[in-house]
């Protein structure tokens, strides 16, 4: 009885969502449409009917499917060694204070550093070693994504509860029972915090990375063609195809994160008399 209605309460809250969000879709195309209406010209705003024609005439094209596969491979590769470099810096740092002297500073120049900055000259480095260009949108990405892991995960260390460290002392808990009970229940939010906020930032600095560079069969290349050629309507495509990857993915990490699991019985160990009487 009790989980019918929790199910019917949590379906009435996810309609409620969704209401929401389809109120919100509606008004801002409006806005769309009101301000296309109003300026009366589709070389500076076209209007949303145009852009979602355009839209379909890409989607059957073998080309689109190329570009997003190009570009979804390279940012999410950057992503991912982001989050590797992160957490494994973020772990150094909390264990050993030398570790953090040196990385600290190092974090907080990739954070105040342009990222235009660091396009231009992640590209000179790599042609002069004659690299692949595309690795130039990975670096850029993992460059971006490394700090924001870091400092999320490190806040993360610093709020662990020293307490139950010491019931998993006492109860002799496993390596693996203690990331599953202590470590990862703590740490759960700044982990999701961190794919949030990094994944919007991973996009923003991989396609800016692909525009400039005019790296070959990914989403930038095509954006700046579209500028180049004043196709308006192809860039807001292009523009609208990029937001809905990243929102996707952004989705699809929450989701994940927040992936609720049976609760599993957890036998405690009887600790010794030596620890009952330190107790």
């Amino acid at each position: 009885m009790a989980s019918t209605i929790s199910n019917k309460i949590a379906s009435g809250g996810r309609l409620k969502k969704l209401r929401y969000g389809l109120f919100a879709f509606l008004f801002w195309t409006a806005v769309w449409y009101l301000l296309a209406l109003a300026i009366g010209n589709e070389l500076f705003l076209p209007y949303p009917h145009t852009v979602v024609v355009a839209w379909g005439r890409l989607l059957g094209q073998a080309f689109f499917w190329q570009a997003v596969g190009g570009s979804l491979l390279s940012i999410m590769a950057g992503f991912l060694l982001g989050a590797l470099f992160g957490t494994l810096l973020s772990l150094a740092a909390h264990r050993w204070e030398a570790v953090a002297a040196v990385v600290r500073p190092m974090i907080l120049v990739l954070r105040s550093t342009p990222v235009a900055s660091f396009i231009i000259l992640v590209y000179v480095l790599i042609r002069l070693a004659d690299l692949p260009l595309i690795s130039v949108s990975i670096v850029i990405v993992t460059v971006m994504v490394t700090p924001l892991f870091f400092n999320n995960l490190t806040e993360g260390y610093n709020a662990f509860r020293p307490e139950l460290a010491e019931v998993a002392a006492v109860y002799r808990f496993s390596f693996g029972k203690k990331a599953k009970v202590l470590w990862w229940p703590q740490l759960r939010p700044y982990v999701s915090a961190a794919l949030t906020s990094s994944l919007g930032l991973a996009w923003k600095a991989g396609i800016s990375a692909e525009v400039i560079c005019s790296l070959k069969n990914t989403i930038g290349r095509h954006l700046a063609d579209a500028k180049s050629n004043l196709d308006i309507d192809l860039l807001f495509a292009w523009t609208i195809t990029v937001v809905f990857l990243s929102m996707l993915l952004e989705a699809l990490f929450r989701r994940l994160s927040h992936r609720r699991k049976k609760p599993t019985s957890v036998r405690r160990e009887e600790p010794s008399h030596q620890e009952e009487g330190a107790l």
